[in-house]
């Protein structure tokens, strides 16, 4: 039963590993990214300001005791209390309030953009972990070949059928793939650190990625970069300059006032009607601003910063589509590699058939062997490679038009 029991979970967690994808690990990036979190508390903190920038000013509240009393027909004036409310025009609060909600927008542009660039390093981390383990698992299957060429040629050796030259070549051409080999496994675990890293997690943790990878037909069409996250944060900046502009417009009306004075009054030595009476004095105020340069300079100024973004979304734009034409035209031309050199592999093996063929009737010619074989491994690495870059761009042009 023990038995039983440990190998249903040790296939449960073969199961779970083997379907731990891209995706799972886009989405574990994306929650334990430091930064991302940061940005998001900012956003946070620019909603609040949109309650903030809706509250009225501070009520005035102010007490006066007179050191000297001031005699009136009722009586002297003992103390006076007073309390005033400050109100912007009209409308004022509600463009201020249109200020911070385009704020809040251009921020959360700002985390959109920010996590869109952190799916795109993921994606091509991976991409790039797939090429250097398929091409190491490519040069270790290589150089088993080898080493049985290299047993075939010491067969012949002792048969007289051939010479030491060509066990020498066949050692060579293991030497150097088994360095070739030591390289690609160094850079495979470098690859495997980055990987982790932009995970946040641990640098040594294992990564499961696929053997092979299958080139699909997906499109992709430059109509989408309208909506690209550079764009849409700079759309959002010309929004807080538009709301600032008319937020300003509404600062430089007059100011208005409500407020009310209370005047403790003693009772007065003469017998008159009220005396003793305190004073009630509403009271409403008006602030006019006669110098309304720094209104008219802020006008200026957004307008300017408006014509500014303009220029820059043109500039980007023109940046994206040149992005756009380069990824597609690597992606097309890795697929066309990979078509390419899978057919070069077919008929470099067809060649080593043929070769080996020849070896039931005379002897092997091991330099063309050599050079069949060493043909069949650089068409199965750059098969590898333009599989790689094809996902690469693929990532690219998912990153520029929001199609994943």
């Amino acid at each position: 039963m023990k038995v039983i029991i440990t190998l249903t979970i040790c296939m449960l967690s073969i199961t779970a590993l083997k379907a731990q994808s891209l995706e799972s690990y886009i989405n574990e990036a994306v929650s334990n990214n430091a930064e991302l979190q940061a940005m998001q508390f900012g956003y946070e903190s620019t909603l609040e300001k949109v309650n903030e920038a809706g509250s009225l000013p501070n009520t005035n509240i102010s007490a006066g005791y007179f050191v000297q009393e001031v005699e009136t027909r009722v009586g002297p004036q003992r103390t006076r209390l007073s309390v005033s409310q400050p109100l912007p025009w009209f409308g004022t609060l509600g463009a201020r309030k249109n200020v911070a909600s385009a704020m809040s927008e251009s921020e959360l542009q700002n985390i959109e953009l920010y996590e869109r660039k952190l799916k795109l390093d993921v994606k091509q981390a991976y991409y790039e972990l797939y090429e250097k383990k398929a091409a190491l698992s490519i040069l270790r299957k290589n150089l088993e070949i080898l080493k049985t060429y290299e047993e075939l040629a010491l067969n012949e050796l002792e048969s007289n059928r051939t010479t030491m030259v060509d066990v020498l070549k066949i050692r060579i051409q293991i030497n150097e793939t088994e360095n070739k080999s030591v390289t690609v496994s160094d850079e495979y675990e470098a690859s495997v650190t980055t990987f982790n890293l932009l995970l946040n997690r641990e640098p040594n943790a294992r990564v499961v990625v696929p053997d092979s990878l299958l080139l699909d037909n997906v499109q992709f069409n430059k109509d989408e970069l309208i909506n690209n996250p550079q764009l849409l944060r700079l759309n959002a900046q010309q929004e807080v300059l538009l709301q600032s502009e008319k937020a300003n417009q509404k600062e430089r009306m007059p100011g208005l006032g409500v407020g009310l004075d209370y005047v403790i009054v003693e009772e007065g030595p003469m017998q008159v009607a009220d005396n003793g009476k305190d004073v009630i004095m509403p009271m409403v105020s008006l602030s006019i601003p006669l110098f309304s340069n720094k209104y008219t300079s802020k006008q200026r100024q957004y307008q300017f910063e408006q014509q500014a973004v303009e220029r820059r979304k043109v500039e980007v734009n023109n940046e994206l589509e040149i992005a756009f034409q380069n990824a597609l035209t690597a992606l097309q031309n890795a697929k066309r590699t990979v078509n390419t050199q899978k057919e070069n592999i077919h008929q470099a093996q067809q060649a080593e058939k043929v070769i080996l063929a020849t070896y039931e009737t005379a002897k092997l010619d091991f330099e063309q062997i050599l050079e069949v074989q060493q043909l069949i491994l650089k068409f199965e690495l750059e098969v590898v490679e333009a599989t790689s870059m094809y996902f690469k761009n693929k990532a690219m042009l998912e990153y520029l038009t929001l199609n994943d």
